[in-house]
C-alpha cells in the first residue's frame, strides 16, 4: 500500500515486535501508526504530548496521560517478568535477564554505566526521558517509543516506483 509506506514509511517487520508479549499486531488502525516514531521526536516532545497531547498537536484526540510521570516504578519484578517472557518464546538471553534490573535502571539514567545496555540491546536509547529524578512509567514509555522503528536498517530498501 503505497500511499501507507509514503506516510508512515515500511510496513512493520515480525523481527521488531520480538521482544513484544503479547503480540499485538492487527489490522485496525485507531490512532497514528507508532511503527516508525523511534527517534522522530525528543522526549521533551514526548513528554510535553503525554502531559497535554493538545500542547503539541492541537487537533489529537489523545487523552491526558500526566499520571505516569507521577507513577514511580522499580524493577524489583523485571527479572522475573523477563523469565516469564522467556517461557512464552520471548528471545530473552541468560544474559540479558541477569542484568535485566541493572538494564532497567541504567537505561533511564545517563549518568550510570550503560555501556553494556547498549551492548545487550543494540540502539537503545540511554536519557532521563521525562526529567524526574526517580524512575516513572512515564520514563519507561517514552524508552519504548524511542526505539519503535529503530531496530531495522532499511536504507537498502527502495520503493518500487511502477506500484
Amino acid at each position: 500500500m503505497r500511499d501507507e509506506v509514503e506516510r508512515y514509511g515500511h510496513y512493520s517487520l515480525a523481527a521488531e515486535s520480538m521482544y513484544d508479549h503479547p503480540f499485538q499486531w492487527g489490522s485496525k488502525r485507531t490512532g497514528p501508526d507508532l511503527a516508525r516514531v523511534g527517534g522522530r521526536y525528543s522526549d521533551d516532545w514526548h513528554v510535553a504530548h503525554l502531559i497535554h497531547p493538545q500542547s503539541v498537536v492541537p487537533e489529537s484526540l489523545m487523552p491526558k496521560y500526566a499520571f505516569l510521570g507521577r507513577t514511580p516504578i522499580d524493577g524489583d519484578r523485571v527479572e522475573a517478568l523477563l523469565r516469564t517472557h522467556r517461557l512464552v518464546g520471548v528471545p530473552y538471553t541468560e544474559e540479558m535477564i541477569e542484568n535485566a534490573v541493572f538494564d532497567f535502571a541504567a537505561q533511564a539514567d545517563p549518568d550510570s554505566d550503560w555501556d553494556g545496555v547498549v551492548e545487550r540491546y543494540p540502539g537503545a536509547v540511554v536519557s532521563n526521558f521525562d526529567g524526574q529524578p526517580q524512575l516513572t512509567e512515564m520514563d519507561a514509555l517514552i524508552a519504548y517509543m524511542q526505539m519503535l522503528g529503530t531496530l531495522v536498517d532499511f536504507s537498502p530498501f527502495t520503493p518500487d516506483a511502477s506500484r
